[in-house]
């Protein structure tokens, strides 16, 4: 099997980030790895004080457990996530126990919640109904490393390997790398080793995409 790079059209629903996604596979010795260009990323608000302490509650954490110097914040490379940065003993115990964990989320602007060690390189993300721990969400990786390039903790232009998934029993490693200059993050790669789990052909383009082809014929 070649590898192969594809470009994805996005459209805006909301206010997510729309535009052209580029995934590209590339073969080693080990198999497969694969990187997605998820693009400029999109800075929100910090969260702090009063702000932060629902979240922070409904995950069983508080304000000490916070990492000195960093803030919980807003940044979305196409879903919004909150980045809290927590200690290790922190993130080990951290669990979601509010029902209304997405409602309070909402309130300051995010979709969904990513805790991270800053100082290992380790992270956890679950469901908002705190059922589902993931293993590695590619999706956060991307926030994660536009996050720490912002606040200086990683160097741009070089690519950090980022933990997932000890918790579960299932660890993870994600290969993430910010782009640009201080100041100016222009594109967040985001990337692993993957595996082939089944193919398929797609017949009929979707309703959104025939829309967008006939407006551009």
């Amino acid at each position: 099997m070649p590898a192969k790079t594809v470009t994805v059209q996005t459209a805006r629903a909301g206010p997510a980030r729309a535009g052209p996604a580029r995934a590209g596979t590339a073969r080693d010795r080990t198999g497969f790895r694969a990187t997605l260009d998820q693009g400029r990323p999109v800075y929100g608000p910090a969260v702090t004080g009063t702000a932060a302490a629902p979240i922070l509650h409904g995950i069983g954490l508080c304000a000490a457990d916070l990492t000195p110097g960093l803030e919980p914040a807003v940044v979305s490379t196409g879903l919004r996530y909150l980045v809290i940065p927590v200690s290790a003993a922190a993130l080990a115990r951290a669990a979601i126990t509010a029902a209304d964990f997405a409602g309070r989320l909402a309130a300051v602007g995010a979709q969904f919640a990513y805790l991270l060690d800053p100082d290992g390189l380790e992270g956890r993300h679950w469901t908002n109904d705190g059922r589902t721990e993931d293993i590695a969400t590619g999706s956060a990786a991307g926030t994660v490393g536009a996050y720490l390039a912002r606040a200086g903790r990683i160097a741009l232009n070089q690519p950090f390997t980022l933990h997932q998934g000890r918790f579960t029993g299932r660890p993870s490693q994600i290969q993430v790398e910010p782009r640009g200059s201080a100041g100016d993050i222009t594109r967040m790669l985001v990337g692993g080793q993957v595996v082939l789990v089944a193919a398929g052909t797609l017949r009929n383009l979707p309703p959104l995409a025939i829309m967008h082809q006939a407006s551009t014929s």
